[in-house]
């Protein structure tokens, strides 16, 4: 049951941000700044931004950081919620009642979730 609420929550999230290399993805959502805690630092900063996108009917977040490095994660994958769609890192999501906590390698993201 627990992993059914992750995926649901996973599933409904919010989200900010795309960039040149995402012109075919469609925004589903606005921009909204998110709290990040990047490369191990241990406190989070309202630093990050998101944005949830569609493309070929699937859902996206992608989270910029400050610098212009970003993330991208697919939605709504079947018994997983959420998971990096690019990289070598594999997302760690843990759910934290009004948000979600991803960590991928040494950042973490608070990504909100709807209800």
């Amino acid at each position: 049951m627990r992993s059914l609420a992750l995926v649901w929550a996973t599933a409904t999230l919010v989200a900010g941000c795309a960039n040149a290399d995402e012109a075919e993805l469609t925004p589903a959502t606005g921009l909204i700044a998110i709290d990040c805690s990047l490369g191990g630092a241990g406190g989070f900063g309202r630093d990050c931004t998101m944005e949830r996108v569609e493309q070929d009917g699937e859902s996206f977040v992608i989270v910029r950081h400050p610098d212009g490095a970003f993330r991208r994660f697919q939605l709504g994958v079947p018994g997983q919620g959420l998971i990096t769609a690019a990289g070598a890192d594999q997302a760690e999501v843990t759910n934290m009642g009004g948000y979600v906590e991803v960590r991928v390698g040494s950042d973490r993201y608070h990504l909100p979730v709807s209800e």
